[in-house]
C-alpha cells in the first residue's frame, strides 16, 4: 500500500520490536512503519488501536518508545542507522 517515490536515496537499517527494517536518510519512523504495514503503535485506554493518523505532531496517536525508554511521535522522529523502537500495539492482548 505505501511505496517511496524517492529515487537514489541512501538506505539504512532500523529496528521495530527487534525485527531490521529499511529506511531511507531524513524518512521519518511513521513512514517506515506504515510501508511495513504496521498501523498500530499502541492502544488508547480503552483498548482502542492508535497509530500513524495526522502525520505532522498534532494528534499524538503515533507515540513510539525508543530503546533508551523515551516515548515519541513516530511521525516526527526521523530515521537513524541501527535505530532500535518498540510498540506496545503488537504486545497487548486484541481489545474485543
Amino acid at each position: 500500500m505505501f511505496r517511496s517515490i524517492q529515487h537514489d536515496q541512501k538506505t539504512l537499517t532500523v529496528f521495530v520490536n527487534d525485527k531490521p527494517c529499511t529506511a531511507t536518510v531524513g524518512e521519518m519512523m511513521a513512514s517506515v512503519l506504515l510501508r511495513e504495514n504496521i498501523t498500530a503503535t499502541h492502544r488508547s485506554p480503552q483498548g482502542q488501536p492508535r497509530g500513524p493518523y495526522c502525520m505532522m505532531g498534532v494528534c499524538y496517536d503515533c507515540m513510539i518508545t525508543l530503546e533508551d525508554g523515551r516515548n515519541e511521535q513516530a511521525c516526527l522522529t526521523p530515521a537513524q542507522e541501527g535505530l532500535k523502537i518498540y510498540l506496545s500495539a503488537g504486545q497487548l492482548p486484541e481489545s474485543e
